[in-house]
């Protein structure tokens, strides 16, 4: 390649660190965004082995200390959704739970 706006951002023959998918192994710096790590809102493509972003699929690189770029994209701080309250009576309630799986009375206490 020639051409230094078509070349990739990282020539593939070097010692840089990155990844061997990365799209700056692949692409010119103008064709990919930089995240500071993996995300949801960036989901990798198994079929060419970019990330990319969901409204414009453009390819992002999610390690920027290994292409020596400055992050662009924040991934949002992921928290699991909460549980969906249980209902005391139905199963996984607190009424029944031990009983189930038995059969005959409890043991009582231990006697010393």
């Amino acid at each position: 390649m020639d051409d230094e706006a078509e070349a990739p951002f990282i020539d593939p023959e070097s010692d840089y660190p990155c990844c061997w998918f990365c799209p700056a192994l692949r692409l010119p710096r103008t064709g990919f965004l930089v995240a500071d790590r993996p995300s949801r809102d960036w989901p990798f493509d198994a079929a060419d082995g970019f990330r990319y972003t969901t409204g414009t699929r453009t390819p992002v690189c999610v390690h920027p200390g290994r292409v020596g770029l400055a992050a662009e994209l924040t991934a949002p701080a992921y928290t699991d959704p909460p549980l969906p309250p249980l209902d005391p009576d139905g199963p996984g309630g607190r009424r029944g739970w031990w009983r189930r799986g038995r059969s005959g009375p409890r043991p009582g206490p231990a006697r010393r």
